[in-house]
């Protein structure tokens, strides 16, 4: 659904941008993929004009193309570290191949180093499935002191099984993701101009257009947003009109292709 909190000269405006032929941008580099979460990513960067930088901050692990002389225009793909670290399926999966050559002291540390993050969940549905893990590895615990080997190893697959049973969605994750200039250090200078829901990557997505109020000029900010198998990913366009069909090319020609690890669970 659209949502608009501007005037509408001025969402007139962001829509005939967002239509700038992607005709009008320079060839892009070659493919590449990143795996910076469970889920890869693989897109094609921005020309030689736009420099890369890695950025790791905010709770983002991602890359950033900034353009040569652009007066602060740049292209970024990010993924949600943080978000993607509350997915404990790898921590229990380490575990139960771990279980075997652990002492007991060892296993009931690493047990208690597996138990899922409880304070300010996603969502209802993550914290039902944080609470059936924890009683999982109580019962674990409380088994592996009794001397239960057979009933450990079932605990832990419970546990497993529940992990799994969860991935967040788009509509879960939004509300933590999107922007939302009240949350800013400088409020005043973001203006959500257009927001809605797509299609992009062949994925569901949600894309925003923007306002950024910077000291030497205003400039378009964009954000498209995907979660793709639990894991949040955002596309950022900061710049210029003239530049947004180069912003558009990276966007279409993303791609999130089935990794091993991810099919098997």
């Amino acid at each position: 659904m659209a949502i608009s909190r501007a005037a509408p000269a001025a969402i007139a405006l962001a829509l005939a941008i967002s239509c700038a032929p992607a005709s009008q941008a320079p060839k892009l580099k070659p493919e590449e993929t990143f795996r910076w979460v469970r889920q890869p990513i693989a897109f094609s960067p921005p020309p030689e004009r736009w420099y890369r930088q890695g950025d790791n901050g905010g709770g983002l692990l991602g890359v950033r193309f900034i353009l040569t002389g652009g007066g602060g225009q740049c292209i970024s793909v990010y993924a949600h570290r943080q978000l993607a670290e509350r997915d404990g399926r790898a921590a229990l999966e380490r575990l139960i191949a771990r279980r075997d050559s652990l002492t007991r002291d060892e296993f009931v540390h690493e047990l208690s180093l597996a138990r899922p993050r409880r304070e300010d969940p996603i969502s209802e549905r993550e914290a039902a499935v944080a609470s059936d893990i924890d009683d999982a590895l109580d019962r674990a615990t409380n088994d592996t002191f009794a001397d239960q080997p057979g009933f450990v190893a079932a605990d832990l697959e419970r546990a497993l099984a529940a992990a799994k049973s969860y991935e967040p969605t788009l509509a879960e994750l939004l509300p933590h993701i999107r922007l939302q200039p009240e949350r800013m250090n400088e409020p005043w200078r973001w203006h959500i101009v257009y927001e809605r829901d797509t299609t992009l990557a062949g994925h569901p997505a949600f894309a925003s257009d923007d306002s950024l109020y910077t000291p030497e000029r205003p400039l378009l900010y964009r954000e498209i947003f995907w979660a793709v198998n639990g894991c949040a990913f955002k596309a950022v366009y900061q710049g210029t009109a003239q530049n947004l069909p180069t912003f558009a090319r990276v966007v279409d020609s993303i791609r999130f292709p089935e990794d091993a690890d991810v099919a098997s669970n």
